[in-house]
């Protein structure tokens, strides 16, 4: 679909969705229907609001926010040789990217913005016809579309570079539509602005948990500000908001009934992996198969119950109840097998096995994560995980939860996931904040007590998700990380890369953790030494288009060009367009 197009007719589309579907109003033949007949009530901006939400779990945004932010990482590998069911994902697993290839069309994500934009433009005029709608409640659910097209403006410019901004409604044909891409750096503080502008106006919190995860918090936003300073520069801001989540999840836990749940590592509330003193698993199992828990600041939640709410792009992509593996598998480079691995020093972090399923032979054939299979959970039959011959010995049956509901039909199981799909957690925020004390270190060589500090502060967050995913029943001061072995800023700014790889693991983080750096750095050597760890197929093709700086970001899809003309100037050279277009197979 046109993206322009897309912006401007969206939200006529959603209005008829919402006047069809209620009883308690009179239906009207559509052409006589008109947006200000439409927002009368307070129900009206909730209902929008809603259908933002109900969007952002529909396939072509939740497949995008997974690949753009997957995808183009170490992490994933095609599964088989092919996949004639989904050629353009083949061609983004193998850096045949072009101005064709059909993950490059962003126009859901410019439906949401255009629908917050309406929702801001008309509730201050629907609290004038609607007694009900007080002033707090629209400074609440203007703050929420904030939020909502700040996070879909985020996701574009860590994918496309510098793309078109605005926070005009398009609400007839006479609206101007072709917008030029905006800079990256300015779209960029446009959000960071305007969401300050609204954090204290947001809710704080609602009557219950699937809502305080589910829906924008002021915690969601201090979570957003986090990472966005972050990619600012701004690492005392990102410092910050990430102490401001912190701290409000440390209160949520003094105040939980459940404290006991929780580590008592260095004071940060997570949620321990051990259940009683013998099973591993519960942090995995509350976060990932059980979903909302008490880390999550903000996700995107499924039932299973039916199509219309299951999580089709982690079935498609990951896994699911009846294929076993999907479209992409983990690379070697995650889990060559279950004893010899470059991403998982430790050899009881049970986050390999939570993330990656071995066959007998040990060799990685599945990605666990978001995709747990009916009848396997996370109880650890032992601490020895060289007496693992699959994982089948090391998740066994018991009273875990499943990812997957089901059902008979011709003959066949239909799976239908409820994977939830996470876009901000507490172990996300500590790494961010992890990851802006190594940048305020001064010197590589840590000379001074301010730059040792800083190296201890970020080493402790990293410790503690490390020593929270280790498998044993007792720790020991010699468990864990050692401080002394990251003596300089190199060395401890690629510990918390490495440990956001483990941690975030195929949750949509790692290719945006490698551009960021690179923008950072300003070349390409560190994104080229990584991404070429995918697959030894494709390392030389790897590391020879991403000589480019230019080619880390997404080209601008040609439809999206001839439906906005504004872009052609600023298309993305890297990447050949529809006359030169790649070829189908690697070189």
């Amino acid at each position: 679909m046109k993206a322009i197009n897309y912006i401007k007719y969206n939200i006529f589309a959603l209005l008829f969705v919402f006047v069809y579907t209620s009883c308690s109003l009179e239906v009207e033949p559509q052409n006589e229907i008109t947006l200000e007949k439409f927002w009368n009530e307070k129900v009206d901006v909730e209902n929008i609001l809603a259908g933002c939400y109900s969007t952002m779990q529909d396939r072509p945004i939740l497949s995008r926010m997974m690949v753009w932010g997957e995808f183009r990482s170490e992490n994933v590998v095609m599964r088989g040789t092919s996949l004639e069911k989904d050629r353009s994902l083949q061609y983004v697993l193998t850096e045949q990217i072009n101005t064709t290839n059909d993950y490059a069309l962003w126009g859901d994500f410019y439906g949401i913005i255009n629908r917050c934009n309406t929702v801001i433009h008309y509730a201050p005029q629907v609290a004038d016809v609607d007694p009900s709608y007080k002033r707090s409640e629209v400074d609440a659910h203007i703050a929420e579309a904030t939020a909502l097209r700040s996070l879909m403006y985020f996701y574009l410019i860590r994918t496309f570079r510098n793309v078109p901004y605005t926070t005009e409604a398009y609400l007839d044909d006479n609206q101007e539509s072709a917008v030029a891409p905006t800079d990256f750096y300015q779209v960029l503080d446009n959000c960071i602005q305007s969401l300050e502008s609204v954090k204290g106006k947001a809710v704080k919190k609602y009557m219950t948990s699937n809502y305080n995860r589910a829906r924008i918090t002021q915690c969601a936003i201090n979570a957003m500000l986090c990472d966005m300073y972050l990619w600012k520069g701004d690492y005392q801001k990102c410092v910050e908001y990430a102490d401001l989540v912190i701290d409000e999840k440390i209160q949520d836990a003094k105040e939980s009934k459940s404290s006991e749940d929780y580590t008592p590592f260095y004071g940060y509330p997570l949620i321990k992996s051990a259940k009683g003193n013998s099973e591993f698993g519960k942090a995995f199992n509350e976060i990932f198969v059980n979903g909302i828990s008490s880390e999550s600041i903000f996700e995107l939640p499924f039932t299973g119950s039916q199509s219309d709410l299951c999580n089709g792009p982690a079935s498609l992509f990951y896994g699911n109840d009846v294929d076993v593996a999907g479209y992409v598998i983990p690379s070697d480079y995650v889990g060559k097998d279950k004893d010899i691995h470059k991403l998982f020093i430790n050899k009881l972090d049970g986050r390999l096995f939570e993330s990656v399923r071995f066959n007998s032979s040990g060799s990685p054939v599945a990605i666990n994560k978001h995709t747990l299979q009916r009848g396997i959970n996370l109880k650890m039959k032992s601490e020895t995980v060289a007496s693992i011959t699959d994982n089948n010995n090391f998740f066994t049956g018991g009273d875990w939860g499943s990812r997957y509901s089901g059902k008979y039909e011709n003959n066949n199981w239909i799976s239908y996931s409820k994977a939830n799909w996470i876009i901000y957690r507490l172990a996300d925020i500590m790494l961010l904040k992890a990851e802006a004390l190594t940048q305020m270190i001064s010197t590589d060589e840590l000379s001074t007590s301010e730059d040792i500090a800083l190296r201890d502060k970020a080493f402790e967050l990293v410790n503690a998700l490390e020593r929270r995913a280790t498998y044993k029943t007792s720790l020991t001061s010699n468990d864990g990380l050692k401080v002394a072995e990251y003596s300089s800023k190199t060395a401890i700014t690629n510990l918390v890369y490495d440990e956001r790889q483990r941690e975030l693991l195929f949750e949509g983080k790692r290719y945006y953790d490698l551009v960021r750096r690179t923008m950072r750095e300003g070349n390409t050597t560190y994104i080229r030494s990584k991404a070429q760890n995918k697959s030894t197929d494709y390392a030389s093709i790897i590391d020879s288009k991403m000589q480019k700086f230019d080619y880390i970001f997404w080209p601008y899809h040609q439809d999206e060009v001839k439906a906005n003309p504004a872009l052609e100037p600023y298309q993305n050279r890297a990447f050949p367009g529809e006359k030169e277009s790649t070829k189908n197979t690697a070189e």
